[in-house]
């Protein structure tokens, strides 16, 4: 009887471990402490641990589903970059002689980020790779997508399925704008005139105020703009984050003109005549 019961439990250990092994070489949720991101994958996605540092900026690596019979599988790689991205387009002359991709554009969390698709041949057989530059704030990663050529009508549905699992802080802030405005290349400059224009008008407007109110008005405005400028500090909208960091130069451009016009002498104003103390005898 012990014997029969030793077995049994032999037998339920064993399964249970093997549940445990099947379930654990499936992929779920990555998370990179390092890179600063979670990636939601289906459990198609098989762990491809051989094929982490083949080259050393592959991080993860996965395999969806079976091989074909000609034995290309289909991929899923994710690169680190070494830097974080700007936003600036790439183009196709920016790239290497010899480079035969097409550029395109896609999204994520609100981002048009780029993307090259890239034709290949492994084998003899057609292939293509769909490379995308996803701006992480810490360190930007590049997610490559590899497959058979006439998968692409899977491959390309997988891609967005990919990218919206993917979540992570980005070093882009978002925009209140209109996507086609905020993405443009000159949009940048725009805002910085605006900001700069803004200072200069506040600038006009407290020096007028220095001269109509009490001394140390403009001191407390000063005080209260810097003040304010920190509360919406932490909001990453590009526009927010304009808005705050002119009220902060505002504030202590207008914090000097403050201290300016303790110190200096105001003219009495007309109609008040000035006496001179009466003296004691």
């Amino acid at each position: 009887m012990p014997m029969q019961r030793i077995r049994v439990i032999s037998i339920l250990v064993g399964c249970f471990y093997v549940l445990l092994t099947d379930s654990g070489s499936r992929a779920d949720t990555v998370t990179d402490s390092t890179l600063g991101f979670t990636l939601k994958l289906s459990s198609d996605f098989i762990p491809r641990s051989d094929l982490v540092g083949a080259t050393p900026d592959i991080v993860h690596a996965f395999q969806y589903g079976d091989a074909t019979d000609e034995g290309i599988a289909v991929l899923l790689l994710v690169e680190k970059l070494g830097g974080v991205i700007g936003r600036e387009r790439l183009k196709t002359q920016d790239m290497p002689p010899g480079f035969t991709g097409k550029p395109f554009v896609t999204t994520w969390q609100g981002f048009e980020i780029d993307g090259f698709e890239v034709p290949e041949t492994v084998n003899g057989l057609d292939a293509i790779t769909y490379n995308v530059q996803i701006p992480l704030r810490g360190e930007a990663i590049q997610v490559k997508l590899f497959g058979p050529a006439d998968r692409e009508e899977t491959l390309k549905p997988l891609l967005r399925e990919i990218l919206d699992g993917l979540d992570g802080e980005s070093n882009w802030l978002s925009s209140s704008a209109p996507s086609t405005l905020a993405e443009s290349e000159n949009y940048g400059t725009v805002l910085l005139c605006l900001g700069i224009s803004g200072i200069v008008a506040g600038l006009v407007a407290l020096w007028f105020v220095s001269r109509r109110t009490p001394r140390g008005t403009v001191l407390v405005i000063a005080a209260v703009l810097y003040f304010l400028s920190w509360q919406i500090d932490d909001i990453r909208v590009r526009e927010i984050r304009l808005f705050s960091g002119s009220m902060r130069m505002l504030g202590v451009a207008a914090g000097i003109l403050g201290i300016v016009d303790l110190c200096r002498k105001r003219k009495p104003k007309p109609g008040i005549e000035q006496t001179d103390a009466p003296e004691l005898e």
